[in-house]
């Protein structure tokens, strides 16, 4: 409470302390927000520049003036360039006219995205480009340069899992992305290098803006989608919005039904106690899953840049189990031990899980405030029975039963002010967090666990964005203060609680010429374990194989440096990556003079990487390639760990979409994807290829959009690799039925919009560790 007051006092010393400035918003005809206008400020006597900025995702700015008799001039491609005389002070709203003529010579229908550089990462637009309608948001992010992945899914590339907002509002499931229709999107931004304001475990975000409507009424949106590898899997959604001047209220179900299978062999090989042991397993398994979810929100513009919001989300689990059937073959010393059949069937619930969000975003005087704050409780269990059967070994009948529960109370507050040429950023995020396991094995074959954590959080951040002439510099800087208490059997552990304080800051550095931009980025993160990690529940997998967590992991300090150039619709991208306590999945032996080897994350001294990549999107009449070459090696001393390997072998990759548009209503697309192969920790992965085809039709004057897809036509996506460890090697060969074909359909009705809800949310990143 300290902080967040200090935090207010500051502020208020910043409305004391403001130049003279203009401030106000860039919008068009229907009131809807221009962002990246170029606003110019000019002399009125001769018209020489003085300073210069572009307007943010909601169209306003801010200008130091430096006196009076000064003209602004506000552009935008696509819209009548606008000259207005001004003192100082809030202007309101600049409209600016859509240009016929100027629209009809630079938006070209059907072009694929063209880049545009933000503050550590990199803008796509959607909007005037053939992904506009390719269905959902989940489609478009999908087919994005350097992202892969599907269903809410996705990795950027060198930069891992990212997280995802939808007008600066966290998601936190992967339904939203089907519910946001990529109609609605005006433009994405991919940034690897997150400012102060995003959590320090955040390596990357995709920010998703979408086309505000102005329109009043009802809207309704529907999407289906079905896919055939093995067997079915459907997805299902409507979502319902209610639009009358200031208020919108909005309502969404969807339902999946979905179904995950793999043909695996696994070969185990390790040593112990003087004895040589190999284990083929061939197993092949099978998961079914039937999801509901449901969410209702509701936001009212209060007038003056007020608006004010609720949201309630809750989803759970019809049915989620599946099963394993492996046949083993166990040697010791080169001479057969046995053959095990082993059965294994699980059951999952997480049922229910709920999550509630209140929102204020708005301005008081040049004051902007952003505040939100979030509440989530999860269930989940998880119950396991393992038989296994052998006429040469005894016969084991294992069962194991685990619960979580998880509880989070954030909030977050931002605030934000024009000062001398740009806006400063203050604000202060907290949460607290419980987790709570049980583990219990009936046989006691595996030691039960009680666990209990207990996290507070509490950061302080400060940033600021300002134009120099050609230049554009953001810096940042974020203090975290992390307490953790961890409880065995209702006692603390004093060796595995933590208390981490530390600072994270960041500074991009950006150039731009006409079309073309460079920009230079560093940042400072931190990557948590997750709580399951952090357990010490461990999990049978057979009689020589355990899986567990380690209350013992430690954070991990990364240090990235990116340099970024973009022109037009070439994008360059290189980078470098340093990770102080790496964390890496290793096989131990479970307790000393065992015979048992237990997989588990252990902290290591440190990985470093490079990357870079090129991605050229030219046109060439109805053919619109996008072509990525992308290159990413790990340098990391695995010998000092026991390994005699050298892992450092790097990776090649290849995404070429080659897009037709056969006519306005029709398109479709090949896709080649390539791999090679390259190491990534104690792994070496084996290389992968595949070819995707899409075709697209839309009807009804858009409003129906019919799609027809194959995914790895010719089953060459598989999950191939050898893990080397101490004590044990591993190696894997999995096809988990990556040839599909499928059918989507998306129909929008008197469509409204996306909606008025631009909370950040609180707490994100202890959602997705929970």
């Amino acid at each position: 409470m300290r902080r967040i007051l200090l935090i207010c006092l500051l502020s208020q010393l910043v409305v004391l302390s403001y130049a003279q400035s203009v401030m106000g918003k860039v919008v068009d005809t229907h009131h809807a927000p221009i962002p990246f206008a170029n606003v110019v400020l000019l002399n009125a006597k001769d018209s020489t520049f003085m300073a210069g900025t572009v307007t943010k995702e909601d169209g306003s700015f801010s200008l130091e003036t430096g006196g009076s008799n000064n003209i602004l001039k506000v552009s935008s491609i696509g819209y009548v360039t606008t000259l207005i005389a001004f003192k100082s002070g809030n202007i309101g709203d600049i409209i600016l006219d859509e240009g016929n003529r100027t629209l009809a010579e630079v938006i070209v229908k059907g072009s694929l995205p063209q880049y545009k550089a933000v503050a550590g990462g990199l803008n796509i637009d959607i909007h005037n480009s053939l992904l506009k309608d390719v269905g959902t948001a989940n489609d478009v992010v999908s087919m994005l340069p350097g992202i892969e992945g599907n269903n809410g899914n996705f990795t950027v590339f060198a930069k891992g899992t990212p997280e995802i907002y939808i007008n600066n509002r966290k998601v936190h499931n992967a339904s939203e992305l089907k519910y946001l229709k990529s109609n609605e999107i005006k433009s994405i931004d991919i940034i690897t290098t997150p400012g102060a304001r995003y959590n320090s475990e955040v390596g990357s975000v995709i920010r998703i803006s979408t086309i505000k409507n102005t329109s009043s009424g009802i809207g309704v949106t529907a999407f289906g989608q079905g896919e055939y590898a093995r067997k079915w899997t459907t997805y299902d959604d409507a979502a319902i919005k209610y639009h009358t001047g200031g208020l919108e209220v909005t309502g969404a179900l969807s339902f999946t039904n979905g179904y995950n299978a793999a043909d695996a062999t696994i070969t185990d090989d390790f040593k112990s106690n003087g004895n040589h042991i190999n284990i083929l397993q061939v197993c092949p398994n099978d998961f079914w899953y039937t999801i509901a979810d449901g969410k209702i929100g509701a936001s009212y513009d209060i007038g003056g840049n007020n608006l004010i919001g609720l949201s309630y989300k809750l989803d759970g689990s019809i049915y989620e189990g599946g099963h394993a059937n492996t046949q083993q073959t166990i040697t010791r010393n080169q001479v057969l031990e046995g053959y095990v059949d082993q059965q294994m069937t699980i059951l999952e619930n997480e049922n229910p899980q709920h999550e509630a969000n209140l929102y204020y975003l708005g301005k008081v005087g040049k004051l902007g405030i952003d505040l939100n704050g979030t509440w989530v409780w999860k269930k989940s269990s998880r119950n396991q029975m393992s038989a296994e059967s052998s006429e040469e070994l005894e016969g084991r009948l294992i069962h194991s039963s685990s619960t979580n529960r998880n509880r989070m109370l954030a909030a977050k507050l931002i605030l934000t002010y024009p000062i001398w040429k740009g806006e400063v950023s203050v604000g202060s995020e907290v949460s607290h967090t419980k987790t709570h396991g049980l583990y219990n094995n009936v046989e006691q074959i595996l030691t039960s666990s009680d666990d209990e954590i207990r996290e507070s959080n509490t950061a302080l951040f400060a940033e600021y964005c300002a134009p120099f002439g050609n230049f554009n510099i953001v810096a940042g800087l974020r203090y975290e203060d992390v307490k953790s208490y961890y409880y065995s059997f209702g006692e603390l552990q004093t060796g595995q609680s933590r208390d981490y304080n530390d600072l994270f800051p960041n500074v991009s550095i950006g150039w731009h010429h006409r079309l073309a931009e460079v920009q230079f980025s560093y940042g400072k993160r931190i990557s948590r374990p997750s709580y399951q990690s952090l357990s010490s529940n461990v999990q049978y997998d057979n009689r020589y194989e355990y899986e567990g967590g380690n209350p013992l992991l430690r954070p991990t300090i990364i240090h990235n440096v990116d340099l970024l150039f973009t022109y037009s619709w070439l994008h360059l991208a290189a980078g470098y990556n340093y990770r102080k306590d790496a964390r890496f999945s290793f096989a131990d032996l479970y307790q000393e003079d065992s015979e048992i080897t237990i997989w588990r994350n252990k902290n290591f001294d440190k990985q470093q990487s490079f990357n870079a990549s090129i991605t050229l999107s030219p046109k060439f009449g109805f053919y619109k390639p996008s072509l990525l070459l992308g290159y990413w090696q790990q340098f990391l001393d695995v010998k000092q760990y026991g390994v005699s390997e050298d892992l450092n072998k790097p990776l090649w990759k290849m995404d070429f979409r080659n897009w037709f548009e056969i006519n306005n209503t029709c398109k479709a697309m090949l896709y080649l994807r390539y791999r090679s192969g390259y190491d990534d920790g104690f792994t070496r992965n084996k290389h992968s290829f595949s070819v995707n085809l899409r075709l697209q039709k839309d009807f009804l004057q858009k409003s129906l959009t019919v799609s027809l897809y194959a995914n790895d036509i010719f089953k060459q996506q598989r999950n191939c690799w050898t893990g080397y460890y101490s004590v044990a090697t591993m190696t894997k060969d999995s096809y988990g039925y990556t040839r599909i074909i499928g059918i989507s359909v998306s129909y929008n009705f008197n469509n409204t919009g996306k909606g008025k809800y631009k909370g950040t949310g609180a707490g994100n990143d202890e959602k997705s560790r929970l």
